[in-house]
């Protein structure tokens, strides 16, 4: 395997996110996590535990330039719960190989839509939780391990 080295680590400042298709270029911030459930199996004395079901969630935090996102509520008053499809890139470049890191999130349920949040003196930011179904998430290119 070929030494590490630190400009290969990747810098968030060259990622994109978009949303239905629209990119959010006020980004700052977008985190993804799976949670795996397990059930602990006893085998003999030992306790050790299969995974019987995941799920997603995600925040997506956004500096103020536009009004986001209204339509989701105004959906949500007529009872029709809108699904999104995020798409993220990370092509920076020192990337490994010139590589790009590419998600598709399918199914993408807002959980809250905090519309003010005034704050003299700041720079208005919006945190956006979210929850998807992880068979909905797609890893559609990596930057690979070169050994």
């Amino acid at each position: 395997m070929a030494e590490l080295q630190a400009n290969r680590t990747l810098s968030g400042s060259f990622a994109e996110v978009w949303v239905d298709g629209a990119r959010i270029a006020e980004l700052s911030e977008l985190t993804l996590t799976v949670k795996l459930q397990r059930e602990n199996v006893q085998l003999g004395m030992d306790v050790d535990s299969k995974i019987t079901g995941y799920s997603g969630s995600g925040t997506m935090t956004v500096k103020q330039v536009y009004t986001r996102f209204y339509e989701v509520l105004e959906q949500a008053k007529r009872g029709v719960d809108k699904r999104c499809t995020i798409t993220t890139a990370l092509k920076d470049p020192d990337a490994q190989d010139g590589g790009e890191e590419r998600y598709s999130i399918g199914n993408v349920a807002f959980t809250e839509l905090p519309f003010i949040g005034y704050k003299m003196g700041a720079v208005n930011q919006q945190k956006l939780p979210f929850t998807f179904r992880p068979s909905d998430l797609q890893c559609l290119e990596r930057i690979e391990v070169n050994e």
